[in-house]
């Protein structure tokens, strides 16, 4: 797995040209690469927070987007265990 936490409207872009270089919605079920912006897991920061298979993070065009978007400042590649802590915290009953 690879983790990252990314800024909102880059993010949003990044998935709306993987969607579609990847044709999705592809009608079998699959919508969307990943969770819209407007609904994803953010850090306090308001970063969005995204965990994908390693995998994934080779496939074009994403393969050229990370690294752009890491050198560019506008996303960040953090570890698991910082992954885990910048999650909203939900209270236990």
């Amino acid at each position: 797995m690879r983790f990252f936490a990314v800024d909102p409207e880059p993010y949003e872009a990044a998935r709306l040209q993987l969607n579609a270089a990847w044709g999705l919605p592809d009608g079998k079920g699959t919508v969307t690469c990943i969770e819209p912006a407007s609904t994803a897991w953010r850090a306090a920061s308001g970063r969005v927070l995204l965990a994908v298979a390693s995998e994934w993070c080779e496939w074009e065009p994403a393969a050229g987007m990370i690294p752009e978007m890491l050198s560019a400042g506008v996303a960040a590649e953090i570890d698991e265990a910082t992954f885990r802590s910048l999650l909203p915290q939900f209270p236990v009953p």
